[in-house]
């Protein structure tokens, strides 16, 4: 069987929307390590040279490209797979009382999926195309040669207001309900569940994954928004 033909079926898609998923996992632990820059009281100096780096670094910027492509291509796999799934079974399974969470997190991943795509797209319209493309500030640090494009300033006055705060914090709850149900199934899919590693890919999956970076994001607009 040709790659192309095993990427059609579902056993393919289920491998290919985990991978990506894998992947995009890893990269919102990068991202939160970058954006709590934003907390440091240095007038966005840290904050600001790490958006330069990001911005400009040719290999960066590659994976950057790249990243927009698998969220993409996360996206469109996954509602084709929600999609025959429905067709498949138009009669819904009775829930399993012993799985009853599992079930919810199961019926709520397009939901949440949807909401985060929406949120991709307008947070990469706010930050991204500005700072890429759109008429930005400067700022001079001590001992840099150049001015760094301001995007420290551009955040904080965007977390000025409350709706925009309210939209973030919303996206984190469906990114935490999103990725509590996602990384665990992406492990199912690769056959990484063992009643040895269960444990541990639940704490990662919900805690860290599912918890604490959720909270990480969501944290950086009130503390902007209150202080």
């Amino acid at each position: 069987m040709k790659w192309s033909q095993f990427f059609n079926t579902s056993i393919g898609k289920k491998l290919l929307v985990g991978a990506t998923g894998l992947f995009l996992c890893s990269f919102v632990l990068v991202h939160l390590v970058g954006n709590l820059q934003l907390l440091k009281n240095d007038r966005g100096e840290a904050f600001n040279a790490y958006a330069a780096f990001m911005g400009h670094n040719g290999l960066i910027q590659f994976i950057a490209w790249g990243l927009k492509i698998v969220i993409l291509l996360h996206a469109f796999v996954a509602i084709q797979l929600t999609f025959s799934n429905r067709a498949a079974r138009p009669v819904k399974y009775a829930v399993n009382p012993g799985n009853q969470t599992s079930s919810w997190f199961s019926r709520q991943m397009a939901i949440m999926g949807s909401i985060l795509f929406i949120f991709i797209v307008i947070h990469l319209a706010q930050f991204w195309a500005k700072f890429h493309y759109g008429d930005m500030p400067t700022q001079t640090y001590e001992g840099m040669a150049q001015p760094l494009k301001d995007l420290y300033a551009v955040t904080y006055d965007a977390f000025q207001h409350g709706w925009v705060v309210i939209i973030y914090v919303i996206s984190m709850i469906a990114l935490s309900f999103h990725l509590i149900h996602g990384f665990k199934s992406a492990c199912q899919t690769f056959g990484l569940n063992h009643k040895k590693y269960n444990g541990l890919i639940n704490f990662i999956g919900v805690w860290i994954f599912g918890i604490a970076i959720p909270i990480g994001f969501a944290i950086i607009p009130v503390f902007i928004f209150f202080q």
